[in-house]
């Protein structure tokens, strides 16, 4: 029970990775104006977790969105703490995964000079920022599941009351 409550963060994290990679791009075809950062090339959403690439990607960028997703969860995983701090490493790690996603999207475009990889970067922070503080409350909501022990809590063990 206590592993499933400590690691609560990191299960809602995951699932939110997936949600995004399964129906991410349906969400996008219903709600059109969520594919305005895609269109100047900024990464869209959190990281999907994907088995397949999606339309006409290329493996490499499945590869590096699934790469992509699992650092953010397991920044979320390695938060120990209340609301704040898993807010604070979901944030970051959806930052690291912004990073990491428009070094591939640089990475497969051809010809670029380094203004576009700084520009692929600038986008990659900016759009990493916004989706972390938009979403990052919903991890933050399952970390306040968990039980903080204070160090005078830590050496008593609970007492049956006998009556």
């Amino acid at each position: 029970m206590s592993l499933v409550r400590n690691g609560l963060p990191a299960i809602v994290t995951l699932v939110m990775v997936l949600a995004f990679g399964l129906f991410g791009a349906a969400l996008v075809t219903r709600v059109g104006y969520l594919a305005v950062p895609s269109a100047v090339g900024l990464p869209y959403g959190l990281p999907g977790l994907r088995v397949v690439p999606l339309g006409e990607t290329t493996w490499m960028a499945m590869l590096g969105e699934s790469v992509a997703a699992l650092v953010l969860v397991l920044f979320v995983a390695a938060a120990k703490g209340g609301f704040w701090r898993t807010w604070g490493a979901f944030l970051l790690g959806t930052l690291v995964a912004a990073l990491l996603r428009a070094a591939v999207l640089f990475l497969e475009s051809s010809g670029a000079g380094i203004g576009a990889y700084g520009a692929y970067l600038a986008g990659g922070l900016l759009a990493g920022l916004v989706w972390g503080v938009a979403l990052g409350w919903i991890p933050g909501l399952a970390a306040l599941a968990r039980r903080t022990r204070t160090g005078q809590d830590a050496g008593r063990t609970p007492v049956a009351s006998g009556g």
